[in-house]
């Protein structure tokens, strides 16, 4: 009856959404319209026949979302939205409307990440309000956003986590991960080429400030709103692509690992970007040096002696195709103190640096009414927002994180939890780098992928369960 009610509510609600837009197009409208929507697919696909909120249904659709479709791009000094982000809310909405009307249980699986939330969402309210208090900072609403962001954040890693997949089904979501990966890197290929015209007409939509630079410097920003971010997500992409080629036992599972993982190379030279490229090198090394820690180097080295072979292959094979650009632009790292673009982000530094110093404990809260909110470090950033306190609990919070998938790591046999755990923890050691020059947690694309990412291998947790016949 709830489930038959929801339907009903929404089919109305988008009868009265598009009989009013005609008359009259707004943007309430509109958003009303998506929430109409969003709650008419909810009821109808997300819930089974006894009103039960299926999260299995709505999982491939976020990783869909977060990785291949594009901002919604709103109108005026609104921000721009991200639809996974707003699934999450119509899910997370659904799910407790789900347990008042049917009494269904909110099960999850406790987790030690959760609280570090819950300290660093504390610290953002405490820098706000102490700056406020102390420092005479104006508060505006958008710094409250902060607050909402680490919300859905949490939301997102908890949907995930407290899913139960057994291997099979976690090897299933690893490899559509790798498709949508591909699929990302395969539009880049076709940004680079103008493919039927696709600059002109989807890049926009994608990336509609760095335009110049796909058309001129022809660095391809992919399904992410600058080349950055793209290297940044091709990070994450290599390395599963790497881990999975070493710890799958299947034939077929490797080998695609190993198609995949030259695309998601080349894709991300093409980004021009040096700090992914860095990040690229830091995380392959943690990856090999914990893969032969978890399998031993005698037991690896036949493997070993086949990654370097393949890679020395896979390196050539690129370097026929790299555009003389990527060279320039790649040789620049071994002087890069003399680049301009260098001096400009230490002066940048050097601003932000002065500010943390005047209130170094608590920081000055978001500050987005008088102060920037690009910083080129995002290490810096959250050190001048939350002061020491805040950074010392974003750091527990990825350290709770990181230290989860060593256990992960250390305790499972299971081929596809390790292969993710192992992919990750050298993608979060990686993004501490690149958090140096560039964002990770400030991004909302790169953050929920990463979020989701996390949430699948903490669907293993605690580790060591054993799946029979596996």
């Amino acid at each position: 009856q709830w489930r038959n009610l929801l339907a009903l509510c929404g089919s109305g609600l988008s009868l009265i959404f598009f009989s009013w837009f005609f008359l009259k197009p707004s943007l309430p409208t509109a958003l009303l319209g998506l929430a109409a929507i969003a709650l008419l697919a909810g009821s109808t696909f997300f819930f089974a026949p006894d009103g039960a909120l299926l999260l299995r249904r709505l999982m491939p659709l976020l990783f869909v979302a977060a990785i291949l479709l594009p901002y919604i791009r709103l109108p005026g000094g609104i921000p721009d939205l991200r639809p996974e982000l707003l699934m999450v809310i119509v899910a997370g909405g659904l799910l407790l409307l789900d347990h008042l009307a049917t009494g269904h249980p909110l099960r999850f699986r406790p987790s030690p990440a959760y609280k570090w939330f819950a300290f660093f969402a504390f610290a953002i309210l405490l820098s706000t309000v102490y700056a406020s208090t102390f420092k005479g900072q104006p508060i505006s609403g958008r710094d409250l956003w902060e607050l909402m962001k680490l919300a859905l954040y949490f939301l997102i890693f908890f949907l995930v986590a407290s899913k139960e997949l057994s291997p099979r089904e976690l090897k299933r979501y690893y490899l559509l991960l790798l498709i949508l990966l591909l699929l990302s890197a395969l539009f880049g290929f076709m940004q680079y080429i103008n493919f039927a015209g696709v600059n002109q007409f989807i890049s926009p939509h994608y990336a509609p400030s760095q335009m110049q630079g796909l058309l001129v410097h022809k660095r391809i920003t992919g399904t992410t709103p600058n080349p950055n971010e793209f290297g940044a997500l091709l990070v994450l992409a290599s390395s599963l692509a790497l881990s999975g080629a070493l710890f799958f036992q299947e034939g077929r599972m490797r080998l695609f690992c190993w198609i995949a993982l030259p695309v998601y190379l080349f894709a991300l030279i093409l980004t021009l970007s040096r700090t992914a490229l860095i990040s690229l090198f830091v995380s392959f090394l943690l990856l090999l040096s914990l893969f032969f820690k978890k399998r031993g180097f005698k037991r690896s080295f036949m493997r070993l002696f086949i990654v370097i072979l393949l890679g020395c292959l896979i390196g050539l094979v690129i370097l026929q195709f790299t555009p003389a650009k990527a060279f320039t632009r790649f040789g620049e790292l071994t002087m890069f103190t003399q680049a301009t673009s260098w001096q400009a982000r230490v002066q940048n530094w050097e601003t932000h640096y002065s500010l943390w110093r005047s209130s170094p404990w608590f920081g000055w809260g978001p500050g987005k009414v008088d102060m920037g909110t690009v910083v080129d470090n995002e290490w810096l950033l959250l050190l001048r927002r939350y002061g020491v306190v805040g950074l010392s609990l974003f750091l527990s919070l990825f350290g709770s994180i990181y230290l989860g998938l060593s256990r992960i790591v250390k305790r499972s046999e299971e081929a596809p939890a390790v292969a993710l755990a192992v992919a990750l923890k050298s993608t979060l050691i990686a993004y501490m780098v690149y958090m140096a020059l560039a964002v990770v947690y400030h991004s909302l694309q790169l953050m929920p992928i990463l979020l989701l990412s996390l949430g699948l291998a903490y669907t293993r947790w605690p580790p060591g369960r054993r799946e029979a016949g596996y």
